[in-house]
């Protein structure tokens, strides 16, 4: 048994010297060597598309209301229908966020909502996705129309937060002026469910969200012009932004080439 012992013991020293040395061919590291750092800097890519644009959801007709097993509508308290969780209409909502990865044509419009009905470039664009969308609805392809008509400007908000210590600390930030800071809100959200319902197109939600922000300037989205949209699949753009200075710019022709690149960024993909 202690023969046995002396054998094993000899062998995990060889194993160990073996360890030690260096493969054939490759030099020993000197212990003063310094080791490689990495760097995780990652460029953005140019056709990078911002990740989040939050907005106040004025409607949103993709989700039905709550149902019982016999398929009739739940009520509420009150009488009304019990909305669908998924529902975030009359709150403050990133769609980019939950569209994630998903085949998105982003419409972004400065003109007043009044302006818009089923005969203009706006609407007909809106109810050419809605149209789209179920055909292509395994794929997940989905859009917005996001009015830009609240007052903008900077706020200061207070974030609290936790020391070490777990004492209470307070940090003064700036943001960007949302829904409930514009004293006209309501009077613009009135004004695009009119346009919403009159188009009927429950497969779009309708937002509302700031002039200015900087979510508008990293979507780049000029003053100058009064639509612009933006067609981008796996958070990348599909080509340039589509941009009209006038709404009226926005004409059956360029309807047709804007669902037809989204259209084909899909089957691109297949």
């Amino acid at each position: 048994m202690r023969t046995r012992s002396l054998f094993a013991a000899a062998g995990l020293m060889a194993l160990a010297w073996l360890s030690s040395q260096p493969l054939s061919g490759q030099e020993p590291k000197t212990p003063d060597e310094p080791k490689p750092t990495l760097d995780l800097k990652l460029e953005v890519p140019p056709d990078a598309i911002p990740g989040s644009f939050r907005m106040f959801l004025v409607k949103d007709g993709r989700f039905e209301p709550l149902k019982d097993v016999d398929g009739k509508l739940l009520k509420g308290p009150t009488g009304k229908d019990i909305p669908s969780p998924k529902n975030r209409e009359g709150k403050i909502h990133c769609l980019v966020c939950e569209n994630g990865l998903a085949p998105i044509v982003a419409v972004f419009v400065k003109s007043d909502a009044g302006t818009v009905g089923p005969d203009t470039g706006v609407g007909k664009l809106a109810k050419g996705l809605n149209a789209m969308v179920p055909k292509y609805r395994a794929d997940k392809l989905s859009g917005f129309v996001a009015f830009l008509n609240l007052e903008s400007g900077p706020k200061v908000v207070t974030v609290k937060t936790k020391r070490a210590d777990g004492t209470e600390a307070e940090e003064k930030v700036e943001q960007d002026m949302e829904y409930p800071d514009d004293e006209m809100r309501d009077k613009h959200a009135a004004a695009i469910l009119g346009a919403a319902d009159g188009l009927n197109v429950p497969n779009v939600p309708f937002g509302l969200a700031p002039q200015k922000s900087k979510s508008n300037m990293a979507w780049g989205l000029k003053e100058t012009d009064e639509v612009t949209v933006v067609v981008y699949y796996r958070m990348r753009r599909i080509g340039a932004a589509f941009t009209f200075e006038k709404a009226a710019d926005l004409t059956d022709e360029k309807v047709a080439e804007i669902l037809k690149t989204v259209e084909k960024a899909i089957l691109q993909q297949k």
